[in-house]
Order: structure tokens, then sequence, then C-alpha cells
């Protein structure tokens, strides 16, 4: 019980130090945003520089009960994916679209029906729908914080018997990122994810994951 507690609290420290990371780098977004613009720099903000390609492996030791219900739970993820250099404007913030599609390597759960024993399972989730903002830190590092949202789907009915295979996620992830060489970027960071059903089946235990990630990035001018 004191390990349980001990990870908990581990845990909780972490999800709260990543959404203040997210909320930092939105805010730092705005507060720039909000300074007497020239045509020249506005020019220079939305004008294209980079299509970003990426390869990421993340990994969530255990799942927290925040908004979705199922406890005990550990996964690991690849990613691809893909940032494109046009923005778009939100409330006085500059935001970058993304999108990526992560294969899950493992899903092991506390299954409700079996008793709370432990299941694995593995499938897809593709997040068209990504918004992503940066703080730059200095010439060769910056924070990185991105919102996904999109589907994941699964072999079997998840993560009960009266789930469904069709699940919806949505992600905060923030990331410390450092220009390796001219075209490479190596990011690491962290993530607080959410999946579940959204009420659409009998029952939706979703579930709560801190991912800790590592990401390799290619720059295309």
């Amino acid at each position: 019980m004191d390990d349980s507690m001990s990870i908990i609290r581990s845990v909780r420290v972490l999800l709260i130090r990543i959404i203040y990371l997210v909320f930092l780098g939105l805010l730092s977004i705005k507060a720039v945003a909000q300074e007497t613009i020239t045509s020249s720099n506005i020019a220079e903000r939305i004008s294209p520089k980079h299509h970003i390609f990426f390869v990421e492996y993340s990994h969530s030791p255990t799942s927290y009960i925040f908004l979705g219900k199922t406890p005990f739970s550990s996964s690991e993820r690849t990613n691809v994916g893909y940032i494109s250099p046009f923005t778009v404007r939100i409330s006085g913030a500059y935001l970058y679209y993304s999108a990526r599609l992560h294969p899950i390597i493992e899903y092991t759960y506390s299954k409700r029906d079996a008793g709370g024993s432990l299941d694995t399972i593995r499938g897809w989730s593709l997040d068209p729908l990504g918004l992503s903002s940066f703080v730059q830190l200095n010439k060769t590092t910056h924070l990185r914080n991105t919102v996904y949202g999109g589907f994941t789907i699964m072999p079997y009915t998840f993560p009960t018997d009266k789930g469904r295979r069709l699940n919806f996620n949505f992600e905060l992830q923030s990331t410390i990122e450092h220009a390796l060489a001219k075209q490479y970027v190596l990011s690491f960071g962290g993530a607080f994810h959410h999946i579940s059903n959204a009420q659409t089946g009998e029952q939706n235990p979703g579930i709560d994951s801190i991912y800790l990630l590592l990401r390799l990035s290619y720059l295309i001018n």
C-alpha cells in the first residue's frame, strides 16, 4: 500500500509539472503576440521554415485516476508524426498544425471484469488534430507544447467487456528540443494522455497515463 501511495504521489507531481509547462509555453507565446508587430516581423512569424517529420518512443509506468477510472495500467508506444511549418492564430498565439500515428506496442491494464487481474492488448492510434507552440530558450534549444486529439482502435473491447473497440484520446505534451545538427533535433519530455469511449459504450472506464518520451526529428526546408 505504501509503495502504491508513493507512486500515486510521484505521478501527481509529474502531472502538475507537465500541465504547468504547457500553460507556461502557451502564455509565453500569447505574451509575445501582444507586442507591437510590424508588417515585416508578421511575415517572419508566419512564413514557412521547416517541415518536421519525427519518430518517437514513449512509456507510461502506471495510470493515474484523474478523468479515467482504470488503475494500475502501463503502456508503451512508438510514434511517427509531422509538424507543419505553417501557423494558425488563436487568441493571439501562433500555433503549428501537427499529426501523428502511434502503434501501441503494449497496453497492460487492470480488467474490472476479471476481478482486477492484468490483461495486455495491442492496437493503434491516429491523432489527426494537433496544435503545437514553442518558446525559444537559446539558439539551439526550445520548449515545445502540443495538444493532440484523435482515436484508438483495439482488436477487442477495452478496457472492459462492456467497453468499445473504438476509443477516443487527447494528450497534453511538453518537450525540450535540442538541435543536434542542421536537420536533426533530439527531444525529451512528458505528456498526460487520456483514453476513453466518450460514453458511447455500456461502460466507460477510461485510462489516464503519464508518458515519458524521447523523439528524433528530421527537418526539411
